[in-house]
């Protein structure tokens, strides 16, 4: 996701990631280990979650940090899923929306968007962690 960003910045795309909560607390899996992580029940637990996913996967877009309750962005917007995507363009409307983040749909999507033509950039991000 990174690379997309990075990709599209020339393009006046801003990027951002919504940590909304721990998508797999309490999961190991491959080679990720989630084991020790328990959901977070306040603010200051998802900044440091997020701060500490930041770090751990060397993110470096901005993060906000979703409220908790029935109008966080993930219930309003995100269709209740952890891992969901949304593209709003520079009126505020969606203009893309997916339950579990696909990123050959979102590069396709900022490609017709900002006027890339596809194939410009390659799409070697499939595998990066999201």
């Amino acid at each position: 996701m990174d690379k997309i960003a990075k990709d599209f910045k020339a393009k006046g795309v801003e990027y951002f990631m919504l940590y909304t909560r721990e998508p797999h607390a309490g999961e190991s899996m491959r080679e990720y280990d989630f084991s020790d992580k328990k959901q977070t029940t306040d603010h200051k637990g998802r900044v440091d979650y997020a701060l500490e996913m930041m770090k751990e996967f060397s993110q470096s877009r901005p993060i906000l940090i979703d409220i908790f309750g029935k109008k966080c962005v993930q219930n309003v917007v995100g269709g209740g899923m952890p891992n969901s995507l949304i593209v709003v363009d520079r009126e505020g409307k969606v203009a893309l929306w997916q339950e579990w983040s696909n990123v050959k749909a979102l590069r396709a999507k900022l490609e017709e968007m900002t006027g890339t033509p596809a194939g410009e950039s390659e799409v070697k991000e499939e595998t990066e962690a999201h």
